[in-house]
């Protein structure tokens, strides 16, 4: 009988036989499988159709499937059939997320033309005039202004979210716009500075 880690023995395996036999006679080391055959997982990975900059990412995905399943190999056949397995997994995913990357970068716009730096800053520029001219609004028509000429919202929605008539609703962004006019052509234009 062998000895387990609490010191008794496991039943059915003779003492001698643990004891000359080391612990992984026929299963190499992570180690030694890496040492052997990287090479051969990179080139397979590469006729997968992994480009070469990713490739070295994915064979390391590779031997750290090796490793969390190498307490499962028994060392039967040779272990670049177990690691083509393994490889052809890995790559596999890798390229299901590249094609999910792919999608998802079609649906995004193409970006507009890059903006020259005075767009920039007459963008800053408006933003800014529009920030001082809404500060000067009253709390109640800054409110419904902001909802009706910013976000895009009718009316009827506006009165909906703010439990108001919707006569009101029109009554304060009439009033609103009035004033936002008159306060933004008050304010200095950053040119004539």
């Amino acid at each position: 009988m062998t000895e387990d880690a609490a010191g008794g023995h496991l039943p059915g395996v003779p003492v001698s036989a643990a004891r000359s036999a080391p612990a992984s006679a026929s299963v190499p080391t992570l180690a030694e499988l890496y040492r052997a055959h990287a090479g051969f997982v990179w080139r397979v990975v590469r006729r997968m159709g992994v480009s070469e900059a990713a490739a070295e990412d994915v064979v390391q995905e590779v031997f750290l499937v090796a490793r969390r399943r190498l307490p499962d190999y028994e060392g039967r056949g040779a272990p670049t059939s177990w690691l083509y397995a393994i490889a052809r997994g890995v790559t596999a995913n890798y390229r299901r997320g590249l094609a999910r990357a792919e999608r998802r970068l079609r649906v995004v716009p193409e970006p507009g033309p890059a903006l020259s730096p005075e767009d920039v800053m007459g963008r800053a520029d408006a933003v800014a005039l529009v920030r001082r001219a809404l500060a000067e609004l009253p709390d109640e028509q800054r409110e419904v202004f902001v909802l009706a000429d910013i976000e895009g919202m009718r009316g009827p929605q506006i009165a909906d979210a703010l439990r108001l008539n919707l006569n009101v609703v029109y009554s304060r962004l009439r009033l609103a716009r009035r004033k936002f006019q008159v306060l933004a052509a008050s304010f200095p234009s950053q040119e004539s500075s």
